[in-house]
């Protein structure tokens, strides 16, 4: 795409959606003019993006420029490359700048009829013809014959009949009309090179409608549309435009109303049918001075699927095909049923066989969480709900575990780490005995190996410090067979010294037994 800028000042749009022109450095042309190889324009706004869209040889795609002056589109084709001959279609959106460009509550709800503003839409037809556009834009000359008032002598003037017309048979009007024609079963042929039916009203007092009309088939131009459209005269638009080569049926309306895209038996109101995706778009241009935003509605043999065009066309949703009834309800009061039609809470979800199930998973390493938020109540809280009774889950200042059904907190976590449980605890499992101990061939360290060791370490043999639990954590399974280790470790010692008291108490009793012995001899024989 090539792109021209004036560094000239532009006009600026003024007023919600009201275009006032108050200068004019480069001149602003009525619609876009289509060169050899490109497509310019010069738009009589200050705008914030035009955009190109082209079509031909089964293809759409777009151009866009965002900046301000006259522009130039090279013709070229999605990736860049010439475009093949062939014929083509292009329409020009320009997108006009405008400050703000937020819509309230009212226009969200469609109270607000935003218009689009005239003179920013622009369409046409051209054809490339040896990777150039064909050569002159300018109208096929007509072949019609000279006026009514350039008649030679002795040839005959336009015919007036001043009465009804009745024609018996066939009519062929047209510069290309011959004698002896053959109609087949026409009833009215319009033969030559510029066809058109023109409506035109004459009409003269304001109350009565004066628009006029033209049916025309084909452009006039070199390298035009093969095309029959339905054109607004007095307005200078056509809204309506069947290419030459549309398949069957592109638009058809059956008796009953309902409306058949590429279909003649339309069996619900809107019926589109195509062999890969039938999709339907929903295009908000920016013509109307809010964001350009593209949604697709889409369905095939993978999913129904909502496409967001604009934002790198991302599927925010998806239903696969064989999906229950109401997988997805949403009930009048607002609540949401997975599989239920009768949510009683803002999200119910319905399942059998044990399948009822909320997954929450954060693929990202690390960062796995489930996110319960409540900012109506100081507590939020989660029921589970079973028939043996119910328990709550509740986070609030501190963090409790609740028997609904008494409103007791059978456990109660504070933030400071204070842990209050009802009744008893107990934990399952092995390893938190040290009955090795009392095995015969244990061997211990001795109390003044034990002595030095709490001298050199300050604390006990195969208990971690308070540096390695605050490092590392403490498992308290663990820590707790530690300390039962070490308190049967206290036994034996214990033990230990109450042998060696006893041997000392025998001792100690043969001692006083002798020197017993030794008073009373003493004082038998008065030697001391």
């Amino acid at each position: 795409m090539r792109i021209r800028f004036s560094k000239r000042s532009l006009p600026a749009l003024l007023g919600a959606l009201v275009v006032v022109l108050l200068t004019a450095p480069v001149q602003a042309q009525d619609r876009p003019v289509v060169g050899t190889f490109d497509i310019s324009y010069t738009p009589a706004v200050d705008y914030e993006r035009v955009v190109l869209t082209l079509s031909g040889m089964g293809q759409v795609w777009q151009q866009s420029v965002a900046d301000r002056g006259p522009v130039v589109f090279d013709l070229a084709g999605p990736a860049g490359e010439p475009l093949s001959d062939g014929d083509y279609a292009w329409e020009m959106r320009v997108v006009p700048r405008v400050e703000g460009g937020a819509r309230g509550d009212a226009a969200e709800a469609g109270f607000e009829g935003a218009r689009e503003i005239p003179g920013l839409v622009h369409s046409g037809y051209f054809m490339i013809v040896g990777g150039q556009v064909a050569p002159g834009q300018d109208e096929e000359a007509s072949e019609r014959g000279p006026g009514p008032g350039d008649v030679p002598p002795g040839q005959n003037r336009d015919q007036v009949i001043l009465d009804d017309l009745i024609v018996d048979g066939s009519a062929c009007i047209g510069q290309d009309c011959v004698n002896g024609e053959s109609f087949g079963f026409d009833t009215l042929r319009l033969k030559e090179n510029n066809l058109r039916i023109k409506f035109q009203d004459t009409s003269s007092t304001s109350s009565f409608p004066s628009n006029d009309w033209q049916i025309t088939a084909n452009d006039s131009t070199n390298g035009g549309a093969n095309k029959l459209s339905i054109d607004d005269i007095d307005g200078g638009r056509t809204p309506f435009t069947i290419r030459a080569g549309a398949p069957s049926n592109s638009l058809f309306v059956s008796s009953n109303g309902r409306v058949g895209f590429r279909t003649a038996t339309p069996v619900v109101d809107l019926h589109v049918v195509n062999g890969n995706t039938p999709t339907l778009r929903l295009e908000q241009d920016g013509s109307s001075g809010f964001t350009a935003q593209t949604w697709d509605l889409a369905g095939n043999e993978a999913n129904f699927f909502v496409r967001d065009a604009t934002n790198g066309s991302t599927l925010p949703f998806k239903i696969k095909p064989g999906a229950p009834n109401n997988a997805l309800f949403i009930a009048a009061s607002g609540n949401i049923g997975l599989n239920t039609t009768a949510p009683d809470t803002p999200l119910h979800i319905s399942k059998s066989n044990g399948t009822a199930q909320i997954h929450v998973q954060d693929t990202s390493a690390g960062n796995q969480q489930m996110l319960l938020l409540e900012k109506t109540m100081n507590a939020p809280f989660v029921r589970f709900k079973s028939q043996f009774g119910d328990w709550d889950f509740v986070a609030g200042a501190n963090f409790f575990i609740t028997d609904p059904t008494t409103g007791v907190n059978e456990l109660a976590l504070t933030r400071t780490g204070d842990l209050t449980i009802q009744g008893q605890c107990s934990e399952g499992g092995s390893g938190t005995c040290a009955d090795y101990v009392f095995e015969p061939g244990y061997e211990y360290l001795s109390l003044d190996e034990l002595a030095a060791f709490i001298a050199e370490n300050k604390h006990l043999p195969n208990v971690p410090s308070t540096d390695e639990i605050r490092e590392k954590g403490l498992n308290v399974q663990h820590f707790q067979g530690r300390l039962l280790e070490k308190v049967e470790e206290l036994v034996l010692y214990t033990l230990q010294q109450q042998d060696e008291i006893d041997r000392l108490k025998e001792a100690n009793e043969a001692l006083l037994a002798v020197q017993e012995r030794l008073a009373r001899l003493e004082e038998t024989t008065g030697i001391r």
